[in-house]
């Protein structure tokens, strides 16, 4: 699976960039691994809680492999071990942060799949011809009034309460506040955005099918975005863009093909049956009471130098009575 990547880290109206991004500048050889944090505002060290989030989760999964999908979740444990540990070490010599906290998106591309993993209001979206084919659902109030049908989707957006967060990743989150999935439906020229909620205030759903309908290698995405966001968001706002250039090709061919040998196969061990067997008729004597009954027996046997296979065969073999013609019928198994 090959990626193109643009990404975004902007101060926005703020007075400085409480959001965090790692890897900062990605090249092909790093691991496709991309985390985009948005520390929480105000005075509480939003910009510490954001920097050693992505640190913390980059430098745990980056050294792992998932072998398969329940390695995830540990990892994902053990990244929130190390982050809850630094903030820790933070607080004890700046009480002041003791609430430090921030949301978390994180995409990682292993196995042919995206592992994906948020907590808070920060968004990861999966977009095929420029609609969201999957998205995260928001730890936020916001999302849950919406899901109990209190405020439409609409509302939401501009609903005063729509900052506040119901999780996010602090010294004191449990491992079950991160949610995650594996998504495994990855096409060529497929997008994913990993982004805080400030690029959402200007780059907004209707325009996805806009900008990132089919990918043009002319365009700058990053500079696209930019030049939306720019001067119009009141907040920091962040990304990751990646562009899936080519799905795993191998793995989808050898989807196609199986099938077809599998049909080769059995069309084939029919015709070479007939190839490798005679049919021949002998004449046995099947003794009854007090004589003997000749009978001619119709049997497939291998031709000589054949080489025998291990697979059974199941046929019928009839068996004729030389002397009245009444013919029998029996089933065997004989090795082909």
């Amino acid at each position: 699976m090959t990626v193109n990547t643009f990404s975004l880290n902007k101060i926005g109206g703020r007075k400085n960039v409480e959001d965090a991004i790692m890897p900062k500048q990605f090249k092909p050889q790093d691991p496709k691994l991309f985390i985009v944090c948005d520390g929480v505002g105000g005075s509480s060290f939003g910009e510490v809680a954001s920097d050693l989030a992505v640190t913390s989760f980059y430098e745990t999964f980056k050294k792992q492999v998932i072998a398969k999908d329940t390695d995830f979740e540990k990892i994902l444990h053990q990244s929130l071990a190390l982050f809850r540990q630094k903030v820790n070490e933070f607080v004890a010599t700046n009480p002041e942060a003791a609430n430090t906290s921030t949301t978390l998106t994180l995409l990682t591309l292993q196995n042919d799949k995206a592992y994906v993993a948020w907590c808070g209001d920060s968004k990861i979206f999966q977009l095929r011809n420029g609609k969201p084919v999957y998205k995260t659902t928001d730890h936020s109030l916001v999302a849950e009034l919406t899901a109990q049908g209190v405020i439409t989707e609409a509302e939401a957006e501009k609903h005063p309460q729509r900052n506040i967060i119901t999780r996010s990743l602090n010294s004191q989150t449990k491992p079950t506040d991160i949610e995650y999935t594996v998504l495994t439906d990855i096409q060529t020229q497929d997008w994913f955005l990993l982004c805080t909620d400030g690029l959402m205030e200007q780059f907004t759903e209707n325009l996805f099918s806009v900008v990132l309908n089919k990918y043009d290698g002319k365009i700058k995405y990053d500079d696209v975005i930019e030049k939306i966001c720019f001067g119009k968001t009141k907040d920091n706002y962040s990304m990751y863009l990646v562009h899936i250039n080519a799905a795993a090709a191998a793995g989808n061919l050898k989807k196609i093909i199986l099938p077809i040998i599998l049909v080769l196969l059995a069309v084939g061990g029919w015709f070479t049956y007939d190839i490798f067997f005679d049919h021949v008729e002998k004449t046995i004597e099947v003794k009854a009471a007090d004589h003997a009954i000749p009978i001619a027996i119709k049997q497939d046997t291998l031709k000589p130098d054949t080489i025998k296979s291990i697979m059974l065969k199941r046929h019928d073999t009839t068996l004729t009575n030389t002397n009245n013609k009444k013919k029998v019928t029996i089933t065997k198994d004989t090795i082909k």
